[in-house]
């Protein structure tokens, strides 16, 4: 399966035992995350298949690429639908191309993930954060400012992240809950927080 191939279909997170039959039948590929476009296919494709996201980020192309293009996308990002490109472009497109390649992959997109892949203290700890005090603290992933002390103690599998008006503390066991725990958050706080 060697060099470039026009996509048939696209499907992102099928469920489960859809998922398994196309893994056991061998014939399907898995999409690593890692898209190539040029510019002006990529608009297009937002123009036609994510029309408010193209409609909003599109009223700022007089601040791209100037110093007002920060502040532009901080304010108008949030304002755009919560959609992957996966589900707003990739489902739909019909100008998809895939070169199959075995890469060792792993999908850092998830906290748990990036604990799997990270290196580890001798208590299973990834521990990104120069101040810590830690007693009986174990399979963690703790990540916080370089001049935030963090004092733990008597936790197993924890998500710890300190990061700008956000502190999260969470089971790693029930990570998927922190989408619609954010969800909840935008609800309740805003924008503010995400």
């Amino acid at each position: 399966r060697q060099g470039v191939h026009k996509v048939r279909a696209f499907k992102e997170k099928p469920p489960l035992e859809t998922a398994r039959a196309y893994f056991e039948s061998g014939d399907y590929l898995w999409n690593a995350g890692i898209f190539v476009f040029r510019a002006d296919t990529l608009l297009r494709a937002f123009e036609r298949y994510a029309p408010e996201i193209h409609r909003i980020l599109g009223e700022g192309r007089e601040d791209y690429n100037t110093e007002r293009e920060q502040a532009f996308l901080e304010t108008n990002y949030p304002k755009t639908p919560s959609i992957s490109i996966d589900y707003a472009i990739m489902e739909k497109a019909d100008n998809v191309f895939t070169i199959p390649s075995d890469i060792g992959w792993s999908d850092l997109g998830t906290w748990a993930s990036l604990h799997a892949e990270s290196p580890k203290d001798e208590r299973g700890n990834v521990v990104q954060s120069r101040l810590l005090l830690a007693d009986n603290v174990s399979n963690c992933l703790i990540r916080a400012p370089e001049n935030k002390l963090l004092v733990l103690k008597d936790l197993d599998d924890y998500i710890i992240v300190d990061e700008g008006d956000v502190l999260l503390i969470y089971p790693k066991s029930k990570e998927q809950e922190i989408k619609k725990v954010t969800e909840a958050i935008q609800e309740r706080f805003g924008e503010r927080f995400s």
